[in-house]
């Protein structure tokens, strides 16, 4: 079990690390708790985010960091905008319901995305398109915990 985890985290790291990169755009990261609180993280290519025993997500930023820990995570947003810009639409992609049991449905996509579900191991179980408001089959799927993205933000999913 702590093999899988381990995984799953090292693919969340790869995700956020996709996120911020480049000097002339710039990445707010927004970590949405399960009570629906949400913290907002102005990040640039000199900030890190790290995990520390598998149990908790370290954001470092300058001089000062945030920990978290994973099991209060609902999900985590990248949004990019451009430097010097000023007005942008935040991606508020969500899943309903969540556990799921046979149908899923995405919800705030921008337009036509491309979604993949991995398992906390890494492994790409299901890739497909969504509009959203849209239901999507997840019969194929065991029972588990799963990661799922979407272009502009990975959420986390447990199948029963």
């Amino acid at each position: 079990m702590k093999q899988l985890l381990k995984h799953g985290l090292l693919l969340l790291v790869l995700v956020i690390g996709m996120c911020i990169h480049g000097t002339a755009q710039s990445t707010q990261m927004i970590v949405t708790m399960n009570d629906g609180t949400a913290q907002t993280f102005a990040m640039d290519e000199a900030d890190r985010v790290t995990f520390e025993d598998n149990t908790t997500l370290i954001i470092q930023q300058g001089v000062g960091q945030t920990m978290i820990p994973l099991a209060d995570i609902r999900k985590i947003v990248c949004d990019e905008t451009m430097g010097g810009q000023s007005e942008h639409t935040m991606a508020k992609a969500s899943i309903t319901p969540n556990p799921v049991h046979d149908v899923m449905m995405f919800h705030n996509l921008n337009g036509v995305e491309t979604i993949n579900i991995y398992t906390l191991d890494g492994r790409l179980m299901k890739t497909f398109e969504s509009s959203g408001e849209e239901f999507i089959s997840t019969e194929d799927l065991a029972k588990g915990l799963y990661l799922v993205k979407t272009q502009t933000c990975v959420l986390k999913i447990i199948k029963l």
